[in-house]
């Protein structure tokens, strides 16, 4: 029976060992997306600056275009690195795996006593494993998507704002 009781828990860390390496591996596809919006944008941003005093028509649209990419720029940067503000709003309990929690020990001997006695309960390597797991998720993953989002709003916002202002400023309502 107890040899039962041990797959069980071997099971379980594997499966939050799973879980722990799709939050990682997703957060890597964010940030991988964030990269190519900075750089479609750069390039829209350093083009449309480029050519904005060359022509003579056209300088709203421009603008607007310009305006909306360094936004999403920006947004996008952040979300690779995010400010503090985002990550650690709520976040109270850190598990013995984080490493802002390890750099709090004063020496390597300490940490290895207090993972000697989270290894003896198998239940606290479960929360530990699981508190790991739900940090990286609610206070890394999500606030790096949720700002990859509004670069992305600002790119498509962008798109729908220079579109108007080109068809109004073809239409000569605009007038400079």
């Amino acid at each position: 029976m107890q040899n039962n009781d041990i797959n069980e828990k071997l099971i379980s860390i594997d499966f939050l060992e799973g879980l722990t390496k799709k939050i990682i591996d997703a957060t890597h596809t964010v940030d991988n997306h964030a990269n190519v919006m900075i750089g479609i944008n750069t390039g829209i941003f350093i083009f449309v600056i480029s050519k904005l005093f060359e022509y003579d028509s056209l300088k709203i649209t421009m603008g607007v275009v310009a305006l909306f990419s360094a936004c999403s720029v920006i947004a996008a940067m952040l979300a690779i690195r995010l400010p503090r503000l985002l990550t650690k709003r709520y976040h109270h309990e850190v598990s013995v795996l984080h490493a802002t929690k390890i750099a709090k020990f004063s020496s390597a001997k300490k940490y290895a006593d207090a993972l000697q006695k989270i290894i003896k309960d198998e239940d606290e390597i479960f929360r530990q494993h699981a508190l790991e797991a739900y940090n990286l998720s609610k206070y890394y993953y999500t606030p790096k998507r949720k700002m990859l989002a509004w670069s992305r709003y600002f790119f498509l916002f962008g798109v729908m704002a220079s579109g108007t202002f080109l068809l109004l400023e073809k239409l000569h309502w605009f007038v400079f």
